[in-house]
């Protein structure tokens, strides 16, 4: 009798997996420096608070890149779009070793122009090669690759600081990493249906035009509008909460930057299976705008019980609550993407997603500069975890209105 041979993987899991460890890769050279901010701050003479710069300035690189990236690079593959983000963030980190916080802050800058491509070229990837039935799924495991980098970032740079060498033994680690990275996305060259490089010719006017397309085409549907302000909400609380989770566990709760390093990898890891739960369970619902509206009611709940962590919090608490921001103010990110690309009008989801993901990421600069002032102004973190928790709560009633007028 012949044993049952396996069904073998479907030709595209490879890539899924590929696209994934890259965005954990880049996700995780993103969280290193917010996560060293006690350390970075303390050496360049700079209070525990303005670690807010930094993820500000990560997120304004990737801004950059969303507005004209796509245009500069069009004539190159999303595979090679991808492998240069990496090479470049690589570089970037090793200029942050020299422990300058002007160099930090354009080492970070550069980092998040290295991050940009992971929204419109995986994407992209994506697209051509899933199952529509999978589609948020799969989308929701490649942004899994956010909170898996973050949870890595906690788990593993903190230890390598301790046993190699300090801070800088732990950037170059990320580094190389990067670059492992990089090579990787290489073995892919010309085994996957990649799109061809394109035959618009590269021009100034072509180039200064960029943004405004890519503005209109979201700005102009009146579903895209209401999913891309959704992401930009959710990403006010999701920015604050990357940017000072750690500080603010070490800075107002007393933790040391190795438990609090510990915290915040529980938060990326329970934000991996959150991210993917939320991708399967928008899939069963069949639709993404549906699973994003109750999203952004959980994420402004959690933010408001994430302020009252004090310093006399049990660790059960922190725990408990980190878990839960993990499966809420993180788990957002691909049911958002895949509702910008099912609506996206046909061969624009690279820029439908470059768009939406640019607004999202203006979120991401402003608030952590915004809650570097109210803890300066407040004295504490608890004004801005709930401020920032309002806005998501305010964009789930703005979805819940929209999806009434249209069934009526």
């Amino acid at each position: 009798m012949t044993a049952p041979t396996a069904t073998p993987a479907p030709s595209w899991v490879p890539l899924v997996i590929t696209v994934t460890l890259v965005q954990a890769v880049l996700a995780l050279m993103s969280r290193s420096l917010p996560l060293f901010g006690m350390p970075l701050t303390s050496a360049t003479g700079m209070p525990p608070e303005a670690v807010g710069q930094l993820s500000s300035a990560t997120s304004l690189g990737s801004m950059i890149f969303y507005l004209w990236g796509p245009a500069l690079l069009i004539r190159l593959t999303s595979i090679r779009q991808l492998q240069i983000g990496c090479a470049t963030s690589a570089v970037a980190m090793l200029f942050c070793i020299a422990g300058h916080w002007e160099g930090m802050l354009l080492a970070a800058f550069v980092i998040g122009l290295g991050y940009g491509p992971t929204a419109p070229a995986g994407s992209d990837l994506l697209m051509r090669v899933t199952p529509r039935h999978r589609r948020a799924t799969i989308f929701s495991i490649k942004q899994a690759g956010v909170p898996l980098g973050g949870a890595a970032a906690g788990l593993l740079l903190p230890a390598i600081a301790a046993w190699y060498g300090g801070v800088a033994a732990a950037l170059g680690a990320a580094a190389a990493l990067a670059l492992v990275a990089a090579a990787t996305l290489g073995l892919w060259k010309g085994a996957v249906d990649d799109a061809p490089p394109s035959r618009i010719r590269f021009n100034v006017v072509h180039m200064l035009l960029a943004p405004v397309r890519l503005l209109a085409l979201v700005t102009h549907s009146p579903q895209l509008r209401l999913i891309t302000a959704a992401g930009f909400s959710l990403g006010i609380s999701q920015g604050v909460l990357m940017g000072f989770f750690p500080v603010f566990l070490s800075d107002h709760a007393g933790w040391s930057v190795t438990a609090a390093g510990a915290a915040f990898a529980l938060l990326q890891g329970l934000g991996i299976g959150g991210r993917v739960l939320m991708g399967w369970v928008s899939d069963r619902l069949g639709d993404p705008v549906r699973a994003l509206t109750w999203l952004c009611f959980v994420s402004g709940g959690t933010m408001a019980l994430l302020a009252t962590i004090g310093p006399g919090s049990s660790t059960l608490w922190v725990a408990v609550l980190a878990a839960l921001a993990g499966l809420t103010v993180i788990s957002w990110n691909g049911v958002f993407l895949t509702g910008l690309a099912e609506i996206a009008p046909e061969g624009r989801v690279g820029e439908a997603t470059s768009a939406g993901t640019f607004i999202l990421f203006s979120g991401y600069v402003l608030c952590p500069l915004l809650m570097q002032g109210v803890v300066h102004l407040t004295g504490g973190y608890a004004t801005g975890l709930v401020l920032a928790g309002l806005a998501p709560a305010l964009a789930g009633v703005a979805l819940l209105l929209g999806a009434r007028r249209r069934a009526h």
